[in-house]
């Protein structure tokens, strides 16, 4: 695992650790990495989605009028389904 480092947890967080350490045949430190490991993944993934939806809405802003034309321009033969 590398160098470790210690944490102040609280009594009861401790021991819900190594009760779940224990029913997983785990050593708590590894239980422990990787729930935080686990946690920063999905907050990498999250942040990573929240960036990447700035991203799409960091362009143009259209009217409803000039969205639906673009959605229109868009479609085959460039035709809105009821012009026909």
């Amino acid at each position: 695992m590398g160098q470790t480092s210690s944490l102040e947890l609280p009594v009861e967080l401790r021991e819900k650790i190594e009760r779940a350490a224990r029913l997983r045949n785990e050593e708590p430190a590894e239980l422990v990495a990787y729930a935080i490991e686990s946690l920063l993944s999905a907050e990498e993934a999250q942040l990573a989605e929240v960036r990447r939806r700035d991203a799409t809405d960091a362009g143009e802003s259209y009217t409803n009028e000039a969205a639906f034309a673009k959605l229109d321009r868009s479609r085959p033969g460039g035709k809105t389904p009821s012009s026909g």
